[in-house]
C-alpha cells in the first residue's frame, strides 16, 4: 500500500500539463525546499521515507526555457545498506515554461542529469524528470510544490523524490521617478506650463486662474468671474452661449443676442409685435401683408403660398414635421430622418431607429450615440502634448502614465466608442525610420490600454511619421509640436 500511494502521489504531480517558469522580465530565481524520497519502492525493496533540503539558483534563458543548478543533501535510507548514509547531489535541470506575471498558480515540467554522491565518497550519475507547480503569495514569491523521478547508472539506486519549498524572483527596486523641469512649482512641467514662470492649475496649462474655471487669467475675458470655455470664461447664467456681459436678456436663453425668439422669426420676443407668429423684421416680427393662404407665412418665402401651413407655409396632415410635399408617409406621423415614416424599433427612443443606430441601446444624438463632452476632447487634446516619450526610442516617460490613465477612465465613461491612436514625428531623419517610430510609439500606447483592459475591438493604432505636420520644421517649437500621440473617439 504505501509504494502504490507514492506511486500516486508521483503520477498527480506529473499530470500539471501546462509548463512554467520564471518571466523574462525577473530572469534570475532562487528556492529552498525540504525532500522527501525513497529508493525502495523502485527496486522491490521495502518503503525507506528519507528526508533532505534543497537550493538552488533558476536562470531565464529565453522564451519557456530555464536552467537551474539545485544541490541536494539529505540522510538515505539506501537498499543493501543497514545504517543510514549522507547523500549529496548537485544537478543542471531544464525547465520548460512561461510564468506570467498575473498568473495565481504556475505549473511546469523539467528534465535534466547530476551527479549524487553517497557519504561524499561512493558517487554515480542521475537523471531527473518530473513536475511541479509554483502557487503565487506575492508579486515575487512562490510556494512551490515539485515531484520527480530520478534514473540512476548505479544499481538499486532509482528513486523518486516529493518536495515543498519556496521560490523568490530576484529583483531591482523601482527607480525613483525623475520629474522633468518645473520652475514655478506648479505641478505642470515647464514643457508643457504655458506661464513656467507663474505657478497655476494644470486645468489651466500652469497659468494663473484667479476664478478657477480652467482659463488661465491672460486668456479669460472675466478672470474674477467663473464661467464655461465657450463664451471666454465668462459668466453665463442661462447656458446659452452669450456671456451675461453681452446678453441682452441674461436670465432668457435665446439665439439672438442671447433673447428668446418663440416663433423663430428672426426677431426676439421683447421687441416682436406678434410673438407666437413668425413675421419678418420689417413688419416688427408680425406676418407679411402678403399672405395669400393667411397661415402667417408670407408668400415671398411660403414654399406653399396657395395651401395653408405651418412647416414653411405648406402643410402637414400628419403633424410630424415633415411637410406634406416632401413627407414620403403624408397620412401616418413618423419621423424627419426617415422621410415622414415611422421608423423602425428605436430601443432607446432616441429618434434613431436601431437598424441605423450605432449605439441602439444608449440614447444619444450623434448617429445615436451619447455626443462626446467638450472637456473630454479638451483633454485628449491635452493629451497630445502631455504623453512623451524618451528621445528616437518609443519608450513612455513616467509622467505620461497619469493622463494615458486618464483616457483609459474616457474609454470605460463612452462604452460605444473606438480609440483612433496616431503616430506623428519631425522630419529630421530618415523618412522610414520615422514612420517605424511613429508606429511604434502609437502601439506602445495600444499595449498599455490593452494591459488596462480596453479590448482590442476598440483601439485602433498607425503612425504617419512626418507626413503630416501640425507646424513648421524649421524651428524647435515647431518641430516639438510635430512630435506627437493624437487619441480621438470614434464610431465605427
Amino acid at each position: 500500500m504505501r509504494k502504490l500511494f507514492l506511486l500516486i502521489l508521483l503520477a498527480v504531480c506529473l499530470q500539471t500539463h501546462p509548463i512554467s517558469a520564471q518571466n523574462q522580465e525577473f530572469r534570475n530565481a532562487i528556492h529552498a525546499k525540504l525532500n522527501f524520497f525513497d529508493f525502495g519502492v523502485l527496486n522491490d525493496d521495502d518503503f525507506r521515507l528519507s528526508e533532505g533540503f534543497e537550493v538552488g539558483y533558476f536562470r531565464n534563458v529565453g522564451p519557456y526555457l530555464n536552467v537551474g543548478i539545485p544541490f541536494k543533501l539529505g540522510l538515505a535510507k539506501l537498499p543493501g545498506v543497514d545504517e543510514n548514509k549522507v547523500s549529496t547531489s548537485l544537478d543542471l535541470v531544464f525547465h520548460l515554461g512561461n510564468m506570467r506575471n498575473d498568473a495565481k498558480i504556475s505549473p511546469y515540467a523539467f528534465g535534466g542529469a547530476g551527479y549524487f554522491l553517497e557519504d561524499f565518497s561512493n558517487g554515480h550519475l542521475q537523471f531527473p524528470f518530473g513536475a511541479g507547480a509554483n502557487f503565487r503569495i506575492s508579486k515575487f514569491a512562490f510556494i512551490n510544490v515539485q515531484g520527480e523521478y530520478r534514473k540512476a547508472t548505479e544499481d538499486l539506486r532509482d528513486n523518486i523524490q516529493i518536495g515543498a519549498g519556496f521560490v523568490y524572483l530576484l529583483h531591482k527596486s523601482d527607480p525613483k521617478p525623475v520629474l522633468p523641469p518645473d520652475k514655478d512649482n506648479d505641478g505642470t512641467a515647464d514643457a508643457l506650463d504655458k506661464c513656467p514662470d507663474s505657478p497655476g492649475p494644470a486645468s489651466a496649462l500652469g497659468c494663473p486662474d484667479s476664478d478657477g474655471d480652467g482659463l488661465g487669467d491672460a486668456e479669460d475675458d472675466c478672470p474674477r468671474d467663473p464661467g464655461p470655455l465657450d463664451t471666454k470664461g465668462c459668466p453665463d447664467y442661462d447656458k446659452d452661449g452669450f456671456p451675461d456681459k453681452d446678453d441682452e436678456c441674461p436670465t432668457e436663453a435665446g439665439r439672438w443676442n442671447g433673447c428668446p425668439d418663440t416663433d423663430f422669426d428672426g426677431v426676439p420676443d421683447k421687441n416682436d409685435q406678434c410673438p407666437t407668429e413668425a413675421g419678418t423684421a420689417a413688419n416688427n416680427g408680425c406676418p407679411d401683408v402678403s399672405d395669400s393662404d393667411g397661415d402667417g407665412v408670407p408668400d415671398k418665402d411660403d414654399k406653399c403660398p396657395t395651401l395653408a401651413g405651418t412647416n414653411d407655409g405648406c402643410p402637414d396632415s400628419d403633424g410630424d414635421g415633415v411637410a406634406d410635399n416632401l413627407d414620403k408617409c403624408p397620412k401616418v406621423p413618423g419621423a424627419p430622418q426617415n422621410n415622414g415614416c415611422p421608423v423602425e424599433k428605436d430601443s432607446d427612443g432616441d429618434g434613431v431607429a436601431d437598424n441605423i443606430d450605432k449605439c441602439p441601446n444608449t440614447p444619444g444624438t450623434n448617429f445615436g450615440c451619447p455626443e462626446v463632452k467638450q472637456e473630454v476632447k479638451e483633454r485628449l487634446a491635452f493629451a497630445t502634448k502631455a504623453v512623451q516619450f524618451e528621445t528616437g526610442r518609443a519608450t513612455l516617460k513616467n509622467h505620461s502614465f497619469a493622463i494615458l490613465d486618464e483616457i483609459v477612465e474616457i474609454m470605460r465613461q463612452y462604452p460605444d466608442y473606438t480609440l483612433s491612436i496616431s503616430g506623428h514625428t519631425d522630419d529630421i531623419g530618415d523618412e522610414r525610420d520615422n514612420l517605424r517610430l511613429s508606429e511604434s510609439r502609437a502601439k506602445t500606447c495600444y499595449d498599455y490600454f490593452m494591459f488596462r483592459g480596453i479590448k482590442a475591438n476598440r483601439l485602433r493604432f498607425a503612425g504617419f511619421g512626418e507626413n503630416r505636420p501640425i507646424a513648421g520644421n524649421d524651428t524647435k517649437d515647431g518641430r516639438e509640436q510635430n512630435r506627437r500621440v493624437e487619441f480621438e473617439l470614434i464610431l465605427d
